[in-house]
């Protein structure tokens, strides 16, 4: 007879859930963290949750951060199971089958099964800063979830290497030139489109895990190209002539300093001589202008006087 036809054996596991989670966290917690009951039946699921960053929540680094910061119990809402504020009580230590599923229901699983909605919303509770990046971002427009790249009871990617689980949806970027060249030097496509925050990041609702945001900015790109994001173009070449200069023979850096200098003589000659011509042209112009100013005037009142003359009535030979 297996577990799911034995309807007492079934019971007594709901009412020792139950009853569990009138545990109080009033000391230190053990460090090992169990898939409880759910394990008896879900035997694969379980395996695969022991291997997962969930299976860990409850480790020496983190009581040793929840000490130091007062032991928190906003900490406890999702590094214990079905935590209660205000009874401080809770169900497992750690983050366990019923962090997502909720409580073992006593008719399950005979007459109710506990389902998961396979959506993002349920990761929010916990992860709600890497939610509310993904929900702006491309990904969260496409509603691409949380699953379509993470494992449900694993929590790792679905792919041993992350640039080949981009490339299933995007699989021209691998190719590309952006994106080829950058792959030759080591770069991968998380370090530019998901880079780890600068000081970890928060400590709570996130714990700053890589940013999902999908989205490449200057301060992505200043991490490597920072003179040239923030010195200019400009900064890059001067450094490509020294560095030029400084690898040319003695005999050629003297040679070329002459051509400048002849250069430079040559130039300052030719201004000079604009110069001076200039001086005679600007005079002359003004003065042909004036003279021609002068005439125009004189000639006006005649064109006038003769034009008058022939308008007069019997007027003409």
């Amino acid at each position: 007879m297996t577990m799911s036809e034995r309807p007492s054996v079934r019971a007594a596991i709901a009412l020792v859930t139950l009853l569990s989670a009138s545990l109080s966290w009033g000391a230190d917690p053990p460090l090992a963290t169990a898939a409880g009951p759910c394990a008896e039946c879900h035997e694969a699921e379980a395996k695969q949750w022991a291997e997962s960053a969930h299976a860990g929540a409850v480790d020496a680094e983190f009581l040793e951060e929840w000490k130091a910061e007062g032991r928190k119990w906003e900490c406890l809402v999702c590094h214990a199971s079905r935590y209660d504020r205000k009874t401080s009580t809770y169900s497992s230590h750690g983050i366990t089958c019923e962090s997502c599923h909720g409580f073992v229901r006593a008719n399950h699983p005979a007459e109710e099964r506990m389902i998961l909605p396979v959506t993002s919303e349920v990761c929010q509770s916990c992860h709600a800063v890497t939610f509310g990046e993904w929900r702006v971002s491309a990904h969260g427009q496409k509603n691409i979830r949380c699953f379509d790249c993470h494992r449900m009871h694993r929590m790792e990617l679905r792919k041993d290497d992350p640039d080949q689980l981009c490339g299933t949806c995007h699989t021209e970027r691998l190719h590309d030139f952006a994106h080829a060249t950058h792959r030759i030097k080591g770069l991968h496509c998380m370090t530019c489109h998901m880079p780890v925050p600068p000081g970890g990041g928060p400590k709570i609702t996130g714990t700053g895990v890589r940013t999902h945001t999908y989205g490449v900015g200057g301060e992505t790109c200043s991490q490597c190209h920072r003179e040239m994001v923030h010195g200019g173009s400009q900064l890059t070449t001067l450094k490509e002539e020294v560095a030029r200069l400084q690898e040319s023979d003695p005999v050629e850096l003297s040679r070329r300093v002459a051509e400048l200098q002849s250069e430079g003589t040559e130039t300052r000659t030719r201004l000079e001589s604009t110069k001076r011509v200039f001086m005679w042209i600007v005079p002359a112009v003004f003065l042909l202008g004036a003279g021609s100013g002068a005439a125009l005037i004189r000639l006006r009142p005649r064109r006038a006087g003769a034009g008058g003359s022939s308008s007069e009535p019997g007027g003409g030979p």
